[in-house]
């Protein structure tokens, strides 16, 4: 492994070259020793290291609080400071400059090191962690639909570029203002500003999700705009008291029922392509898995309306997942348990995420249960027998009939025959019955074949 750069920042000529030969000892690169601030800012744009040993209290009239702020600011390189001082104002300024470690001199080298090594895996693990967080970002804003977070006093905390263009802005120039602010240069002529700041109020006062069927605005240019929003109220370890809104542009679909499911449909689709994207070894399993189960209903002459949600929430079984990292779900080998522990809780995840979609079916709760099982060894809840929704117990037998029958990074595919024997074998142990016989059925009489199939 290729050995990493640390830009050494002390005004103490003999201290500092104390830690150069003890980094050097651990096979550090130090390219150079600086003694003030604005050389520090100076030479770590020319050099880049990956990391700065950063003295607090150093030559110049920048001390290293201030230095560290702007290097992390403009470069995004990670610092550690260096002080003899130990008192709590200086503590609270160095926290403030978001530093990755803290030394008080002196210091042992097995102190260093574990410092230096401690503040790599934060600053890998922050890097990661933003990466996730641009991606849920850019999967939110492929949403047709307008989702927004804020607080109790209206400030928006979050927005996705819908909202924004509603408002003729960009979701960074909203943060931090309220509706009042942004509606005088925005493409909105009129809006009922006070009953959208009583409704927040209500919902996190009240700690409860609320649903508005409907309510509209008015553009500049004279059109008038139906939403449909849920707002819910959240917990941030952040701010506390936040809500997040979802609203569904229900203009064309005020008079049109089936245009509502289409739309809904499109923004289901949008989402399972953003977990496929992160998972090309499952790409089309949730698709593939609605399509069997969708036969299955059929066959089971299920009521329209709970087939019309069985596909729906089978497209989105697996919605979850995209909160499970990337490597987890590309890992070629067996999982640990606490990966799979991890991988396990993507129903929960699943259930939070389209419980904040005001389906006409009860999508959030099949896509809880679709991996419980009938003698209660399933999870994330044990449920057992009836306690398990019919829809959840189909996807069920259809997620294992696709998952055994496809290509998967652990391992080949073991053939859609081994797939229908696994599930014959486990019907009243795991799965339901007559679930089982109507899928059996419909591969023995050739009725149904997945797509892939040869």
């Amino acid at each position: 492994m290729e050995s990493k750069t640390i830009l050494i920042v002390e005004d103490e000529k003999i201290i500092a070259e104390d830690i150069k030969n003890t980094l050097l000892k651990f096979k550090y690169k130090i390219p150079e020793i600086i003694s003030s601030g604005e050389k520090a800012i100076q030479k770590a744009k020319e050099l880049k290291p990956d990391l700065i040993l950063m003295d607090i209290m150093i030559e110049g009239k920048m001390n290293g609080i201030e230095a560290a702020r702007q290097i992390y600011r403009d470069l995004e390189i990670p610092i550690v400071f260096l002080t003899a001082f130990a008192d709590d104002n200086i503590l609270e300024q160095a926290a403030e400059s978001s530093p990755f470690g803290y030394l008080i001199k002196p210091f042992e080298d097995r102190e260093l090191r574990a410092t230096i090594e401690m503040a790599f895996y934060k600053f890998k693990m922050e890097l990661a962690l933003r990466k996730n967080r641009n991606f849920l970002l850019k999967v939110i804003d492929t949403v047709p639909n307008n989702i927004f977070v804020k607080d109790k006093i209206g400030k928006y905390l979050m927005v996705n570029d819908s909202v924004a263009e509603l408002y003729n802005t960009t979701p960074k120039n909203m943060i931090g203002k309220t509706d009042r602010e942004l509606i005088k240069r925005s493409k909105i002529k009129n809006e009922d500003i006070e009953n959208i700041i009583k409704d927040d109020l209500n919902v996190i006062a009240g700690k409860k999700r609320v649903l508005i069927p409907e309510e509209s605005l008015t553009l500049d240019n004279g059109k008038k705009i139906w939403f449909q929003t849920t707002k819910v109220p959240l917990d941030s370890p952040d701010v506390p008291e936040v809500l997040l809104g979802v609203s569904v542009d229900i203009t064309a679909l005020k008079n049109s029922y089936n245009r509502l499911q289409e739309l809904m449909e499109e923004t289901v689709n949008g989402l399972v392509s953003a977990v496929e994207k992160r998972d090309p070894y499952t790409a089309g399993h949730q698709r593939r898995v609605s399509l069997l189960a969708n036969a299955i209903a059929n066959k089971m002459n299920l009521e329209q309306s709970q087939a019309d949600g069985l596909r729906i929430a089978a497209i989105v079984h697996d919605i979850g997942i995209i909160y499970v990292p990337s490597e987890i779900l590309s890992k070629p080998g067996k999982l640990t348990h606490s990966e799979f522990e991890l991988v396990k809780t993507h129903s929960q995840a699943g259930f939070e995420i389209l419980s904040t979609i005001n389906f006409p079916w009860p999508i959030a709760e099949i896509v809880l249960q679709h991996q419980e099982r009938l003698n209660g060894s399933g999870y994330p809840n044990g449920l057992k027998g009836d306690d398990i929704v019919i829809e959840a117990q189909i996807i069920a037998v259809a997620d294992v009939v696709e998952a055994i029958a496809s290509h998967r990074p652990y391992r080949p595919s073991l053939g859609i025959d081994f797939a229908l024997k696994e599930i014959d074998s486990q019907k009243r142990i795991l799965f339901n019955e007559k679930v089982v016989n109507t899928c059996l059925n419909l591969f023995k009489n050739k009725e149904f074949a997945f797509p892939d199939s040869k």
